[in-house]
């Protein structure tokens, strides 16, 4: 078992930052439905922006994987991607409420989940990188959560309630699908060959 007060190294560590990495592919793919689909033009900026963030952690996760001797996945955990598929769902509806209440679910999974990550221990190389993300991830859900109250979603109110509630069982179903696939990933990795050695780099 592995120590919990030891950074990750080798394919535990390639696995994790493939897990997010294919986390943040699911979201610069989700970012682009939701700016063609918010009819407010103050919110696609912001949008674009975000979108942004998330291509540089793709190119920062994908550059610490292949340093550590790891090969970067290319796509979303899923092949159509959990975060994507629901942008694509409500932004149908043509509601910029409907998107962004969407957008805040899901990136309250991804804050949750590069907080996680970046309160584990890890080399400085990597947890320079991890808190950064973590911090972004704050910001984005920080405006959400502004954007959808401007719209009429009273914190505490009935709408907010239940956006809480799928929060909680979107981030718990989601995490559950990526940890299996995580599971797999680190135990190919650790075969491969060619692959991080047990030590890691």
């Amino acid at each position: 078992m592995a120590d919990a007060t030891m950074p990750p190294s080798g394919a535990e560590l390639i696995a994790e930052l493939n897990d997010l990495l294919a986390l943040d592919h699911d979201a610069v793919q989700a970012y682009s439905l939701a700016i063609g689909a918010i009819s407010t033009a103050e919110y696609r900026e912001t949008l674009a922006g975000f979108r942004g963030d998330h291509q540089r952690h793709v190119d920062q996760l994908t550059q610490l994987i292949q340093n550590h001797g790891g090969v970067p996945v290319q796509m979303p955990h899923l092949p159509t991607g959990a975060f994507k598929l629901a942008v694509q769902a409500l932004g149908t509806l043509g509601d910029d409420r409907a998107v962004l209440m969407t957008f805040k679910a899901n990136e309250a999974q991804v804050r949750d989940k590069y907080r996680r990550h970046a309160n584990r221990p890890h080399t400085e190389a990597v947890a320079v990188i991890l808190r950064a993300a973590a911090a972004d991830e704050e910001r984005h859900y920080t405006w959400a959560q502004q954007a959808v109250e401007h719209l009429g979603v009273d914190r505490g109110g009935l709408l907010d309630t239940v956006q809480e509630v799928v929060e909680n069982v979107h981030a718990r179903t989601a995490d559950a699908v990526e940890a299996a696939g995580r599971r797999v990933a680190e135990a190919v990795d650790g075969v491969r060959p060619g692959g991080p050695s047990p030590g890691g780099a």
